[in-house]
């Protein structure tokens, strides 16, 4: 086997339902949309219709608007929308350095 080359090992991709961004499956945080609710996955092992998500506020304010129920196929029930929107508020705000700038006042010359 030593003239053969290693293949690159294929790295599932996925989309962003709120940023439409696409990455690396491991990135993104699983919902899934099972016969009793919509859920977190953290395994992202459990059956059903599943989206994705960046751990980022703005990724889920703009998923739970409608890209989220559209990409499951659901009309979230308040239940599930509740659910969800407890673990966006665990998450961190996002910093300053990961916001584009639209300060002008630095390009002085």
């Amino acid at each position: 086997m030593a003239g053969k080359s290693a293949k690159p090992k294929h790295v599932p991709q996925r989309t962003c339902v709120g940023c439409r961004t696409v990455l690396a499956k491991r990135t993104l945080m699983r919902i899934v949309r099972l016969p009793d609710g919509v859920f977190i996955d953290p395994t992202g092992k459990l059956n059903g219709r599943g989206a994705y998500l960046h751990d980022k506020k703005t990724c889920w304010e703009r998923g739970l608007k409608g890209g989220l129920s559209s990409a499951l196929k659901v009309t979230l029930t308040a239940e599930d929308r509740h659910r969800l929107e407890v673990y966006l508020a665990s998450l961190p705000e996002e910093s300053a350095a990961a916001l584009p700038s639209t300060d002008i006042t630095d390009t002085q010359t």
